[in-house]
C-alpha cells in the first residue's frame, strides 16, 4: 500500500536547552488605564536567573529579588532574540 503526502519544506525545529543558574529573558505585560480612559499595554523585556525547573514551569529570582513562575517554552535564553525582538521585526 502506497501512501501519497504533500511534499513541504525542510524546517529543523530547535528547542534550546534551559538549565537552573541559566539568565533568561522573559516578557511582562502591564495594563494600564480604564474603560473611560482607554487601556494601555507596555510589554518590557526582562531578565532573570532560573533557580527552579518543575516540568514545564520554571522559578525565576528577578532583579527585584522575588521569584517568579514562567512557562519554560517562553523563556530565551541570555545572548538570543527574545519574543519581543521577534514581534517588533515582524517573525523574522
Amino acid at each position: 500500500m502506497q501512501v501519497n503526502q504533500p511534499q513541504g519544506g525542510i524546517t529543523e525545529a530547535t528547542t534550546t536547552q534551559l538549565a537552573i543558574g541559566d539568565t533568561a529573558s522573559y516578557i511582562a505585560i502591564s495594563i494600564s488605564g480604564g474603560r473611560q480612559c482607554g487601556r494601555s499595554y507596555d510589554f518590557n523585556a526582562r531578565k532573570g536567573v532560573i533557580v527552579k525547573i518543575d516540568g514545564s514551569v520554571a522559578t525565576l529570582r528577578i532583579a527585584n529579588g522575588r521569584s517568579i513562575t514562567y512557562p519554560l517554552h517562553k523563556l530565551t535564553p541570555e545572548g538570543q532574540p527574545n519574543a519581543l525582538t521577534h514581534m517588533l521585526m515582524g517573525g523574522q
